[in-house]
């Protein structure tokens, strides 16, 4: 019996958490997820081929409230050394408390040469329920950016080249188009095996300089009539080195509020 109600009281952590994405930061929270070819620190999490574009070393935190229920926030941060040679980044993410929680540690490299930035990870997953084996794999991943043109950005990400239920290969591709310096329009698609896939669109607007506003759609399955729709919200003030970014989103379960902020070490 005390198995069963164990398994009860898990089931929503393990559906929450084994889903494959570490993606984290407000900004990224707030467009949807389309955040393949952002430049910023949290490209540590969400493609670590855009880090190699990163021009200043940075130190970010993050905190993600998920439909207000304790044990469900996600802490994360990380810290990204920029070099003329290689940005070297280490991160961390939790899920989870005492009961069940799930953590990575992750190393990233990256470099850009001319229009395209290539990077790649190892990161060490580890799950852990009370009462049971707390278990341990390590996930490579890899990604890249290519300017198409000036306002054209490809962006691709791979996370976990091992395919497994646990820790699902998750894949990525999306364009960024820029028309001009204060507006972004992002598309991507992700898929993982065995699941459905999901478009994403997001939109970025800064209606006066360094105060943003962000918002996105995202479609999981290609019938209208039975696909899972989710939109998102948010903003980002950036007061000399600082980053602060805050996203809004709702989901069967109820609302999901991300906090971030991040410190530019030096000045790009």
């Amino acid at each position: 019996m005390r198995w069963i109600l164990l398994f009860l009281l898990l089931t929503p952590c393990l559906l929450s958490a084994q889903d494959g994405n570490y993606a984290l930061g407000a900004r990224n929270g707030a467009m949807a997820g389309t955040s393949l070819t952002f430049t910023d620190g949290w490209a540590a999490f969400n493609n670590p081929g855009a880090l190699g574009g990163l021009e200043a070393s940075t130190a970010m935190i993050t905190y993600q409230n998920r439909y207000n229920i304790e044990g469900f926030h996600v802490l994360g941060g990380g810290l990204v050394y920029h070099h003329s040679l290689v940005n070297t980044a280490i991160k961390y993410y939790k899920f989870g408390d005492d009961l069940f929680n799930q953590q990575v540690i992750g190393l990233v490299l990256a470099n850009r040469i001319q229009m395209v930035s290539l990077g790649a990870g190892i990161n060490i997953i580890q799950t852990h329920a009370e009462g049971l084996s707390t278990r341990r794999v390590a996930a490579l991943e890899m990604g890249g950016t290519a300017e198409i043109t000036r306002q054209i950005i490809f962006g691709a990400h791979i996370f976990n080249f091992k395919h497994g239920t646990m820790h699902p290969t998750t894949m990525k591709a999306g364009l960024s188009f820029r028309p001009k310096d204060f507006l972004m329009i992002n598309t991507e698609v992700e898929k993982q095996l065995d699941s459905r896939e999901k478009f994403k669109a997001g939109l970025e607007y800064a209606i006066i300089k360094n105060v943003l506003i962000r918002t996105g759609l995202n479609v999981q399955g290609n019938d209208l009539s039975n696909s899972q729709v989710r939109a998102t919200f948010g903003f980002g003030f950036q007061p000399k080195n600082f980053l602060f970014d805050y996203a809004f989103s709702n989901e069967n379960l109820g609302a999901i509020h991300e906090i971030s902020l991040a410190y530019q070490l030096e000045k790009p």
